[in-house]
């Protein structure tokens, strides 16, 4: 069996793919990625970030987490009284690949405008 070279470009840019992939699966969440330097960061917009847990373990990087709206209305209408409510939710989980010697030291995460920010440290 031939010995191939590991590049970490090509495993970076197996990851990101992978990434823009999870964004059309994640129901009302949004999935973006971008770099910083040699950091990769991971944007999860339309979720709670108390809601998102985000793991590294077997050099894989997990996040889960869960999103939902609410809305309610309620007016007065010839002598009457009417209220509607309407909820949606749903939950996402999703594994990726990483680069070889990443761990969970070198994952960060913060709050991010209406969601989490992952951030992988030196990932290329």
């Amino acid at each position: 069996m031939p010995l191939n070279r590991w590049d970490p470009h090509n495993a970076l840019a197996r990851l990101e793919q992978d990434l823009g992939n999870a964004a059309s699966h994640a129901h009302g969440a949004s999935v973006t990625t971008a770099r910083d330097g040699d950091d990769l960061v991971i944007t999860v917009e339309g979720v709670n970030p108390s809601d998102v847990d985000v793991q590294v373990s077997g050099g894989r990087l997990t996040i889960k987490g869960q999103s939902g709206s609410s809305t309610s209305e309620s007016q007065d209408f010839q002598g009457g009284h009417f209220s509607s409510s309407s909820s949606s939710s749903s939950s996402f989980s999703k594994s990726f690949s990483l680069p070889d010697g990443v761990d969970q030291s070198d994952v960060s995460t913060e709050r991010s405008g209406s969601g989490v920010k992952v951030r992988i440290h030196n990932a290329a």
